[in-house]
C-alpha cells in the first residue's frame, strides 16, 4: 500500500496510511489501527514529505513487524489524548505514565526515553532549592505535564511559552530563570538558533520511559494486541 498524506485545515493535521504487508491479516488487532500524535521533533514530526522520527520509527517497525494496517493522525497533544478518551481513536504517542491516561488506556513498553534537564538562564546559580522554587521565574512548555507539574509541587511558575522555542527565547532574554524541558527537543532548538549546546547550563532532572497509549475500550475487544505490540517492540532497534 502506497502511503498517502491529507490535510485538515480546521486542525492542521496530517494522516498516514500504511501497511508494512498490502496482503498481510493482523491476527491480534482491527483491520485498521487509528493512531493519534503531535508533532513533536525528534520523537515523531512531519519531515520532507513523510512522517519520520525516533518514536514513530519504533512504531512503524513493530506495527510491520506485526502486519498491522495503521492510520496515522498528527494534530495538536491535547486533541490527540481526547480523541483516544471518546474513543474515536484507538491509541495515541509518545507518552509517559500519568495516573489520569492511566484511568482511560493503558501504556504499552517503552519506545523512548525521556530526560527532563533543567536549563538555567545566564547568570544563573545551576542549583534548585527551596528558596530558589520561590525566588526564581520558572516556565515549561505551556499545557504540558511539565508545565502542570511545576505548578502543582510550588514552583514560582510565570509565562505560557507554546512550544521549545519560545522557551528558550524566554530564557536567553531572561524573562524566565529556569526552564524544565526535554533534552532532545531543546537540542533541537539550540541548534536551530545556532547555539552552543553548552550556552545555558544545565542539569538533568529526571528520566522516564515513554510509551503508546492505548485505549482500554480498544485493548477489551483486541484482548491480544498489546502483549503482541510489544513482543514487536522489543525486536526493534531504539
Amino acid at each position: 500500500m502506497i502511503p498517502s498524506f491529507t490535510f485538515c485545515l480546521m486542525i492542521m493535521l496530517f494522516s498516514l496510511k500504511f501497511s508494512a504487508d498490502a496482503f498481510a491479516q493482523p491476527t491480534f488487532g482491527p483491520s485498521r489501527l487509528l493512531l493519534t500524535t503531535q508533532d513533536w521533533p525528534p520523537y515523531q514530526e512531519y519531515k520532507h514529505g513523510q512522517m519520520q522520527g525516533i518514536a514513530l520509527d519504533r512504531v512503524k517497525c513493530a506495527l510491520g513487524k506485526m502486519g498491522q494496517p495503521y492510520q496515522l493522525t498528527m494534530t495538536t497533544w491535547s486533541d490527540a489524548q481526547l480523541r483516544v478518551h471518546s474513543g474515536s481513536q484507538h491509541a495515541f504517542f509518545v507518552a509517559t505514565q500519568t495516573a489520569e491516561r492511566d484511568d482511560y488506556a493503558t501504556l504499552s513498553d517503552p519506545v523512548a526515553q525521556q530526560e527532563l534537564m533543567w536549563y538555567f538562564g545566564p547568570g544563573v546559580e545551576p542549583k534548585i532549592n527551596e528558596l530558589s522554587k520561590l525566588n526564581l521565574k520558572f516556565s515549561a512548555k505551556f499545557g504540558s505535564n511539565k508545565w502542570f507539574w511545576l505548578k502543582r509541587n510550588g514552583y514560582n511558575v510565570v509565562k505560557q511559552p507554546r512550544d521549545a522555542k519560545v522557551l528558550l527565547k524566554l530564557l536567553k532574554q531572561r524573562e524566565i530563570d529556569i526552564a524544565l524541558e526535554d533534552k532532545l527537543v531543546f537540542q533541537g532548538e539550540l541548534d536551530e538558533a545556532d547555539l552552543p549546546s553548552d550556552y545555558f547550563q544545565f542539569k538533568t532532572h529526571e528520566t522516564k520511559p515513554m510509551g503508546v497509549y492505548f485505549s482500554n475500550r480498544f485493548l477489551n475487544k483486541y484482548s491480544g494486541f498489546l502483549p503482541a505490540f510489544n513482543a514487536a517492540v522489543s525486536k526493534c532497534e531504539r
